[in-house]
């Protein structure tokens, strides 16, 4: 008894501390104002003012998370601490360090549930969704209930193909909360890996009306109405995307493959290097680039597309042997063959490597398939010459017959 009344005594006074730090904070950035607010009249004396930088949502975050840190640092040891900065990082999209911290949470405080809901989230993040489903169930083991925690079960359960306790799950949620958004979008998931587009495309646009903000529903409208060849919407609904997110760069990814579906290569790469510029891990994007150059076969602009690739993620497919054709197109021999022998060398059997660094090799020699002397370098005297037998052909005029006339008697049958 004594033991947990200490430790509540600990933890009130470390959020005693966190208040007192963020009254601070604020205090700060009301300093912030009234000093704006003091500027104002020499401004319009034409007296120049620094502007001040926008207090956005990161640097929001940022700073909380800066604030956490000092008090982790300060041998606070408080699992809430832990917790709440796993959750600023997971939003922050710093998914392993999310992950370590609640790792740390749940080490000091083994039976929070909610401390294994945010596991299962950033799980999720970390594409492991077996590992992130066991993390939810235990939440769940240890009676958290609500329609986020089913909802995010529904999903686990439909990305391992298990449709009907998804499908329970989801309707589990639907039972807490008829209007929680994420629910309907995740039900219109299984509907479309089911083959019933109709129906997860109802489900999306309930999604639509309950939560607009939800990220991953616009993705999915660009990639169904892709599938349907129906590029209208699909932009029309990426762009609606690209208003509530301009920063996410898998938007302009998917923007850039219906484009490249309908055939407006310029669009297409303008809305991938977009995308590669607010994402430089999005190594989709930059390959897709690359192989719109080259096959226009504008190989000095699809090489650095490529080189990007290999550079982020050296196994992703066909990067490098793409790199490596580009490098040999362009004339740098020498970095080809070095590129065609490390795919070689990871894999002996890659007939398109093996045939690309003879080329590259032969071209390196020569400058050219065949070398410039070989004409004349070379005596063809003594090989056998062959004739072709020819056949003489008349070409005697001869002037055309007339056809001849069919003498044909009268039919006796046939009655005038």
């Amino acid at each position: 008894m004594f033991f947990n009344t200490a430790i509540i005594l600990i933890e009130n006074a470390v959020i005693s501390r966190m208040m007192k730090r963020l009254f601070f904070y604020y205090i700060f950035l009301l300093g912030i104002g009234l000093f704006l607010v003091s500027c104002n009249s020499e401004s319009k004396k034409g007296l120049s003012i620094p502007a001040v930088p926008e207090v956005t949502e990161k640097a929001r975050r940022a700073a909380a998370i800066e604030f956490l840190t000092d008090l982790i640092n300060s041998s606070s040891s408080s699992s809430e601490i832990y917790y709440k900065r796993a959750k600023l990082y997971l939003e922050d999209e710093r998914p392993k360090e999310a992950l370590e911290d609640i790792n740390t949470a749940i080490g000091i405080k083994a039976n929070n549930g909610h401390f294994y809901q945010t596991k299962a989230l950033i799980l999720r993040e970390l594409k492991e969704p077996q590992q992130a489903l066991e993390a939810a169930s235990k939440a769940e083991v240890l009676n958290v209930e609500s329609p986020e925690l089913f909802t995010l079960l529904g999903d686990l359960y439909q990305q391992i193909g298990q449709f009907a306790k998804a499908k329970l799950y989801l309707n589990k949620s639907l039972q807490i909360s008829p209007n929680h958004g994420e629910t309907y979008f995740f039900k219109g998931e299984i509907a479309a890996r089911q083959g019933d587009t109709t129906t997860a495309l109802q489900y999306f646009h309930q999604t639509l009306n309950l939560k607009p903000t939800f990220l991953p529903l616009y993705l999915k409208f660009a990639e169904v109405y892709t599938a349907l060849r129906q590029y209208d919407l699909a932009l029309f609904y990426s762009d609606e995307g690209i208003k509530q997110h301009p920063k996410n760069a898998e938007l302009y990814y998917k923007k850039g493959v219906t484009y490249q579906r309908a055939y407006q290569t310029d669009s297409a790469l303008a809305s991938y290097t977009k995308a590669v510029k607010l994402d430089s891990s999005l190594t989709q994007a930059s390959f897709s680039a690359g192989m719109l150059y080259f096959k226009i076969r504008n190989y000095r602009f699809a090489l650095p597309q490529f080189a990007h690739t290999v550079k982020i993620n050296p196994k992703y497919p066909d990067a490098k042997l793409f790199l490596a054709i580009c490098q040999e197109f362009t004339g740098d021999f020498a970095s080809a063959i070095l590129t065609y022998e490390q795919i070689i060398a990871e894999n002996p059997s890659d007939y398109r490597a093996t045939g690309g660094l003879y080329r590259a090799k032969r071209k390196q020699d020569y400058g050219s398939y065949i070398p410039d002397n070989f004409g004349s370098s070379t005596d063809t005297s003594g090989l056998t010459q062959y004739d072709i037998p020819r056949k003489n052909v008349d070409t005697t005029f001869r002037p055309l017959q007339p056809k001849s006339r069919l003498n044909l008697k009268p039919d006796s049958s046939r009655k005038n």
